[in-house]
């Protein structure tokens, strides 16, 4: 009586250990999925200094003094025909340019 309860309930743990070992493969994969749709959000509209500069030479005309990157995208330092230096933001994520 006590070896039948004893296998009864050995036979019970492994069931439930074994279907939670599926739930994590399972657990795996949807956070793989995850994933791949964080990094499909994180793709840059502006991967490069070069496409910073060529953004913002399309809406600022000037000769590009410099550029760097910031937190969330580049800034470059433009100097127009009238003598006058300011600075545009690059958004990396967007795209946008916005001057300073």
């Amino acid at each position: 009586m006590k070896l039948g309860l004893t296998l009864t309930l050995v036979a019970c743990l492994c069931t439930s250990f074994g279907s939670m070992a599926g739930n994590d493969k399972h657990d795996d994969r949807n956070q793989s999925r995850g994933q791949g749709v964080k990094n499909e959000q994180r793709r840059l509209v502006v991967n490069s200094p070069d496409q910073a500069v060529a953004m913002a030479q399309r809406q600022y005309r000037g000769k590009v003094l410099s550029v760097q990157s910031s937190g969330s995208g580049y800034r470059v330092k433009i100097l127009n025909n009238d003598g006058q230096v300011f600075s545009v933001s690059v958004d990396a994520a967007t795209g946008r340019v916005s001057r300073n």
